[in-house]
């Protein structure tokens, strides 16, 4: 029995019973029950200071992300005259685009197909100005190569009279049946 690991100085619950400075089976049990809970207070106690570590890295993280990115702002730098470049470019095109709009108004059916089918591109002069002799020959040109965008000016209907609608009697209307019959005999 000496080998047994239940038999073991300190875990016989009859030791526990007659050994001076021991607690009894009862208070070893409380004692028990007092180790559960203190394993839960210590697993909460555990689980808080895990969190609050893994705010304080979290917290640092951000730190340093912000910390890096005002450091790449200030070695990368802007380039102003790049964004100006860019930002005229936008505003030519727009100026343009109304520019050509305004010129196909009265020349086309609808002057979203000047758009459409011109370069918008091609009509900005030099520096951002608009070339409006360009957009109107650019007009022009399109109303050459497809007439059928053209916008219609006084001309005739695209189709002729189909006979359709109110005409005016060359004979006035018979006042009576009868009237009718003899006209429609040749009686009358």
């Amino acid at each position: 029995m000496a080998d047994d690991p239940q038999n073991t100085p300190g875990t016989s619950h009859e030791n526990d019973q007659d050994e001076p400075g021991t607690a009894t089976g009862t208070a070893h049990q409380v004692e028990a029950g007092k180790g559960a809970e203190g394993d839960q207070t210590d697993a909460v106690k555990t689980e808080r200071a895990a969190r609050e570590a893994a705010e304080k890295r979290a917290e640092s993280a951000e730190a340093e992300a912000s910390r890096l990115r005002r450091s790449n702002a200030a070695t990368k730098g802007t380039d102003l005259d790049a964004l100006r470049s860019e930002i005229r470019q936008e505003f030519t095109a727009q100026l343009v685009r109304a520019e050509l709009r305004a010129a196909a108004a009265g020349r086309l059916r609808d002057p979203a197909d000047a758009l459409a089918l011109l370069d918008v591109s091609a009509l900005a002069g030099s520096g951002g100005d608009i070339d409006a002799a360009a957009v109107a020959a650019a007009v022009d040109q399109l109303v050459k190569d497809k007439p059928y965008l053209a916008a219609d000016q006084g001309t005739a209907p695209a189709w002729g009279d189909v006979g359709a609608g109110q005409r005016e009697a060359a004979e006035p209307e018979p006042a009576t049946p009868l009237d009718r019959l003899r006209r429609a005999y040749g009686d009358g």
